[in-house]
């Protein structure tokens, strides 16, 4: 049975999405992978030991920033943004579409919003140390700008693929 090719295999932007998004989804469980071994170990050290690891616990908060923020991204990029579905999913498939495209162009432009008020944010308070760790605050902080960037750049390519994606015919 052949049928018309999903829309990330005839349109290059699409295809480069789903790559970028295998990609950070790879970081993403390397990450917390890495998390949930230095909590473990942390808690092992901590009750077993009575020691710790300097800096064990402020790696871990630094690294799930960076997962909540490509995290949210991706999430845009499979279509699960936060949402409502119990009343989206009994609309017509064209309403449910338009409403489709319209909560993309909004979390498009809040992410605007948010990449441009961070990039100013870490501008000012971005210099400042970590204590622990000795690392410029500026450099966990990026991760708000990179993952508005990428969900910028995910609801510009569901929108494409929105606009490629044929609606059911409803006579079917």
């Amino acid at each position: 049975m052949s049928g018309p090719a999903p829309a990330y295999q005839v349109h290059p932007v699409l295809r480069a999405e789903k790559l970028l998004m295998q990609c950070l989804t790879w970081l993403l469980t390397a990450l917390f992978g890495l998390i949930f071994v230095m909590v473990v170990i942390l808690v092992i050290m901590r009750y077993g030991f009575n020691s710790t690891i300097v800096g064990g616990s402020e790696a871990t908060v630094m690294m799930f920033i960076y997962t909540t923020a490509l995290g949210a991204a991706v999430d845009i990029a499979r279509g699960k943004h936060i949402r409502i579905d119990a009343l989206i999913d009994s609309l017509p498939p064209r309403v449910k579409a338009w409403l489709e495209g319209i909560n993309l162009i909004l979390i498009g432009m809040l992410q605007a919003m948010l990449l441009y008020y961070s990039i100013e944010w870490i501008s000012v308070v971005g210099s400042s140390e970590d204590p622990v760790l000795h690392i410029a605050e500026g450099l966990v902080e990026v991760a708000i700008p990179i993952g508005c960037a990428f969900a910028i750049l995910f609801s510009i390519t569901r929108l494409i693929a929105l606009i490629m994606t044929p609606l059911a015919d409803p006579s079917n």
